[in-house]
């Protein structure tokens, strides 16, 4: 062959591979100048050279011939490796006659991709495969390396994604409650000395004595003798102003004065203030006298008796005397 021609054959080889024809992969070699002289399944480019069919590939068809096989898919009949190839990639192989990917690959988007767990290298997203293509990707490939999404964190060396739980939420371990002072107790719970704040769906730290700051009211829960008795008033733990602080660490009480029901003494003080105690369930004095002033409604039943037994003999001498 002269120069000239093997100089018009190499151009349009090149020609070939601008039209993205592919030649390099389905040029069979053979010189032609119409298809009868290309192998089966192959026509003649140009009058100058064969090349395969579209879905098919030149390769190998036994230990002595080469031919124009037909692409394979996964699941489909092959001969050679780069029948699956050409449509799955370089990490599929013809196994057993079936094309399949790779042991250490995984099909996903039509393609088989090497496999990476959490932590490992990666090139694109495809790469970092958890066993399972799900409806929501949880691994993504981030500066080189398979990592979780957002909110997710890994188990089982690298090979699942768990989504951070919050307050009140289903856990399986310590790792999983993400937030300050939460623990894993079945579901993200607050650790000892944290408290539930509603408001942000957080934990937020138990304030451990009176004045000291905080932010919230349920912080200073702790420091309630009686229930709601002590609030976040101006930045630091105080007593509301109907409750008072007693007792040894100091907490707030709600105010009963003598007469009132009450279950502890700290709850007991008359009205000039003065400490009391809780016997059989109401509140008394330890050195006020039983009036009116120091026992309330109490009193008031005691003063009202004479009036309605003066009432009652009123009535009976009327009837008497009118019959």
């Amino acid at each position: 062959m002269k120069g000239w021609e093997l100089c018009l054959l190499a151009l349009l080889a090149l020609l070939g591979c601008a039209m993205g024809q592919g030649p390099e992969k389905r040029r069979t070699g053979n010189i032609c100048s119409v298809d009868m002289d290309c192998p089966d399944n192959a026509f003649c480019r140009l009058g100058s050279y064969c090349v395969c069919k579209d879905g098919f590939v030149y390769a190998a068809i036994n230990g002595t011939h080469k031919g124009c096989l037909k692409e394979a898919r996964i699941g489909e009949d092959c001969i050679q490796h780069i029948q699956c190839h050409s449509t799955t990639g370089i990490h599929s192989e013809c196994t057993n006659g079936v094309c399949a990917c790779a042991p250490s690959a995984h099909f996903e988007d039509n393609r088989c991709y090497e496999t990476a767990v959490i932590g490992e290298r990666c090139v694109v997203d495809q790469n970092c495969f958890l066993g399972e293509v799900a409806a929501e990707r949880q691994a993504f490939c981030v500066r080189g390396y398979c990592t979780c999404q957002l909110q997710f964190s890994p188990r089982d060396n690298g090979t699942r994604c768990v989504r951070d739980a919050t307050l009140g939420e289903l856990c399986e371990d310590q790792l999983q409650c993400a937030g300050a002072g939460l623990e894993c107790r079945g579901t993200c719970r607050c650790r000892e000395n944290w408290v539930a704040h509603n408001g942000t769906n957080a934990c937020v730290e138990s304030v451990q004595a009176l004045n000291e700051s905080c932010e919230y009211d349920v912080q200073c829960d702790g420091l309630a003798g009686s229930p709601g008795a002590a609030l976040c008033l101006g930045g630091a733990c105080s007593c509301m102003y109907s409750a008072r602080a007693a007792g040894t660490p100091p907490r707030c009480w709600h105010r009963r004065r003598p007469g009132q029901e009450c279950k502890r003494d700290e709850e007991c003080v008359s009205e000039e203030d003065e400490p009391g105690y809780c016997l059989s369930s109401r509140c008394t004095c330890k050195n006020c006298a039983p009036d009116a002033k120091d026992f309330g409604s109490g009193a008031a039943t005691f003063s009202r008796t004479p009036l309605v037994i003066s009432v009652i003999l009123t009535v009976a001498a009327i009837l008497r005397y009118q019959l």
